[in-house]
């Protein structure tokens, strides 16, 4: 990502943030890791970073109404108060209108960077409004190496007790630190070989890392809204996982519709909770966040 990490850094060299950038680019990390790289070098703390994304499959108002509380009275430490909103182009008519009058007023020292998939999802008002940074494909999603250990772990399914949760927080937590320590080796190979500063080459080495996290953690959560979609019994397809129908069926037997919603609900709130306390404990959070259950008799 060197080019698009090129542009950032003249960005901030230049003193001419604009108030709205948009990150366009193909389903992956890549956009949350340069929006992540941006704040590092524009010299952000963390208390002046805010990162939204949908509650669901789509942005409502309210998240946006949240929004505009965090950012209304800008930086409280830092120069910047960067606003990330991934997928951007999941907005409402109703939220994208909020959100409009948003960019049109923001406060002093507020920066909005957008992340979307389709540029023909978001209104022509609010692309107005924006800097165009567009990324280019990155690594194929099945080439990452966590995918397989991943996939193992799901097929073993949830856990039934407070025990068993906690080494499966452990397992994953194992899968994230291997991770982790890729990250670490080849962002820095790469900053070491472009000859980047350490804070640089830091930068890189987090925002990698927390943006694989959360690629991670998305497809933890499409295995359960799958499960979700069997237990009710949804016949017209559009399952994430299509191969793991007989691993997922057989963890869908027995689970009454209003845990395997809870599934979800826990999952989306554990990923809520990772961006918006990047120092929280990891740990403490998988293991609170993951979901546990036991399967009773339906009918």
């Amino acid at each position: 990502m060197s080019r698009v990490e090129n542009i950032l850094k003249g960005i901030a060299k230049s003193d001419r943030v604009a108030g709205a950038y948009l990150f366009l680019g193909p389903p992956g990390p890549e956009k949350k890791e340069a929006a992540e790289f941006f704040t590092g070098v524009l010299g952000c703390p963390k208390q002046d970073v805010v990162s939204v994304a949908p509650s669901g499959a789509t942005f409502k108002i309210d998240q946006v109404r949240e929004l505009q509380e965090w950012t209304k009275y800008g930086p409280s430490a830092g120069k910047y108060l960067i606003a990330i909103v991934d997928q951007a182009d999941a907005l409402t008519d109703q939220a994208a209108a909020a959100f409009l009058k948003t960019l049109e007023e923001p406060a002093p020292g507020v920066v909005f960077v957008l992340l979307a998939d389709r540029e023909d999802k978001i209104p022509a008002t609010i692309l107005s409004r924006c800097q165009k940074i567009t990324l280019a494909a990155g690594v194929a999603a099945a080439d990452e190496p966590w995918r397989a250990v991943l996939l193992d772990w799901l097929r073993a399914g949830p856990a039934s007790d407070g025990l068993q949760t906690a080494a499966r927080a452990g397992r994953l937590e194992q899968i994230l630190d291997a991770e982790r320590k890729r990250v670490a080796e080849v962002e820095g190979e790469a900053a070491k070989a472009e000859g980047a500063e350490k804070e640089v080459a830091a930068a890189r080495v987090g925002a990698r890392y927390r943006a694989v996290r959360a690629t991670l953690l998305k497809e933890l959560l499409l295995w359960h809204r799958d499960i979700l979609m069997r237990v009710l019994q949804v016949e017209t397809g559009g399952f994430h996982f299509s191969a793991e129908a007989e691993a997922q069926q057989r963890q869908a037997v027995g689970l009454a519709p209003a845990a395997a919603l809870a599934d979800v609900r826990r999952l989306e709130k554990l990923i809520q909770r990772l961006e918006q306390f990047p120092e929280a404990s990891e740990a403490a959070l998988l293991v609170a966040g993951l979901p546990q259950h036991v399967a009773l008799p339906r009918g």
